[in-house]
């Protein structure tokens, strides 16, 4: 690996972690329950979204930083080590772009990916059984509102636009 290859490699992780610790109050992969459509739906947008779409994400941008992209680093300026670093952390960021994606989807048709309390109360023993467990939009609140769901797609575009552009740009200029 490349310097910035492993820089990449790490800050992706950290991120990559740093999202997944949302994921609790969301339950973005609740396999357990998988047999309501609406949890299904979410399980298969989550995948996508954060399982393959970022692994995708991933090899592309580490192809792109395969190349050493500054010499001996005891001889580095500071520019160099700019050069260096900045392609490796920049991409890493793409991550928070993947999650607002996610919550832009979700947001843009709440009702796909949870169920209000009431629609539950149909099937009072099947809300019973998942009270506590299965969150509803009640219990996520202003979290998942259908207004707020462009703001998020822009968020994502933004984050992993930026994130992409950074070591395209300085993998060709050198």
């Amino acid at each position: 690996m490349t310097i910035t290859q492993s820089i990449f490699v790490v800050f992706f992780a950290i991120f990559w972690g740093a999202i997944a610790c949302v994921q609790g109050r969301w339950k973005m992969f609740h396999w357990t329950l998988i047999r309501y459509q609406h949890v299904m739906d979410r399980l298969v947008l989550s995948i996508i979204v954060l399982n393959i779409i970022p692994v995708l994400y991933f090899t592309w941008i580490f192809y792109l930083l395969r190349q050493p992209l500054t010499s001996d680093p005891a001889q580095w300026t500071l520019w160099e080590t700019i050069i260096q670093i900045l392609p490796g952390i920049a991409p890493a960021f793409a991550v928070f772009g993947f999650y607002r994606l996610w919550a832009a989807i979700v947001e843009f048709s709440p009702t796909s990916f949870y169920r209000y309390k009431s629609e539950y109360n149909k099937d009072k023993d099947e809300y019973d059984s998942i009270k506590g467990i299965e969150p509803t939009i009640e219990c996520l609140g202003n979290n998942v509102r259908h207004e707020f769901w462009l703001w998020n797609l822009v968020s994502a575009l933004i984050y992993i636009g930026f994130a992409s552009l950074v070591p395209l740009i300085i993998t060709k200029a050198l």
